[in-house]
């Protein structure tokens, strides 16, 4: 998911975002670990995808009106 397609989610559906990326995360370490998976990539990509969703909610905390708006 692209960082535009993230602004325009509403703090609520960045939380609901924020789980399910976790969860995939979760299973993809599990996976890469038990020799299942081989995409050691989709591990980093899934880490910069929950990093950006704590940068949005931490600048909708801060400054609500800026978030929504762009």
């Amino acid at each position: 998911m692209k960082i535009q397609e993230l602004r325009q989610l509403t703090p609520k559906k960045l939380s609901e975002e924020l789980t399910k990326t976790k969860r995939s995360l979760a299973t993809a370490k599990f996976q890469t670990k038990t020799g299942k998976n081989q995409n050691f990539a989709q591990i980093k990509t899934l880490r910069r995808l929950i990093a950006r969703i704590l940068t949005l909610l931490s600048q909708s905390k801060n400054n609500p009106q800026t978030t929504s708006e762009k």
